[in-house]
């Protein structure tokens, strides 16, 4: 097959908000547009693609492995074969699963804490309902 090192190259900056994510060459950019993912190659004609949250990959110059992340919502800059891709957030999917996995583990202690707390509702409830008949029996008895 053909080398990667044939196809044409262009300078690539990935930027979010809190973070420079990437700069160098690279051979190709997939970003999830608003109406469909779009393939950014060399010499691509100079424009402006808005960018939708989700999933972006790209191939640098000097790798067969595609590289992939998650983005937030931003624009691609198509300039003079120079190509920045500006973005609220930026993350690798192993970063990603960490946090998510972080926050289930959260959500499922909070889970069993409303858990907890609503079978103590229910024990107290059963217990107030107990001493509630016992009264009654009791001022039955009284009353006889």
């Amino acid at each position: 097959g053909t080398k990667v090192c044939n196809m044409a190259s262009y300078n690539l900056r990935i930027i979010a908000a809190d973070k420079e994510f990437f700069t160098g060459k690279c051979v190709s950019l997939i970003i999830p547009a608003f109406d469909g993912q779009k393939e950014i190659l060399a010499h691509h004609e100079d424009m402006v693609i808005a960018v939708d949250g989700g999933m972006m990959r790209y191939k640098p110059e000097d790798s067969d492995e595609w590289i992939q992340a998650v983005v937030g919502q931003g624009f691609v800059q198509i300039l003079n074969n120079r190509v920045v891709l500006l973005v609220e957030t930026v993350e690798r999917p192993e970063d990603i699963d960490i946090a998510r996995a972080e926050a289930a583990k959260a959500r499922a202690e909070e889970q069993l804490r409303q858990k907890q707390s609503i079978q103590e509702y229910y024990h107290s409830s059963a217990s107030l309902a107990r001493a509630m008949a016992r009264l009654k029996v009791a001022d039955r008895n009284l009353r006889v």
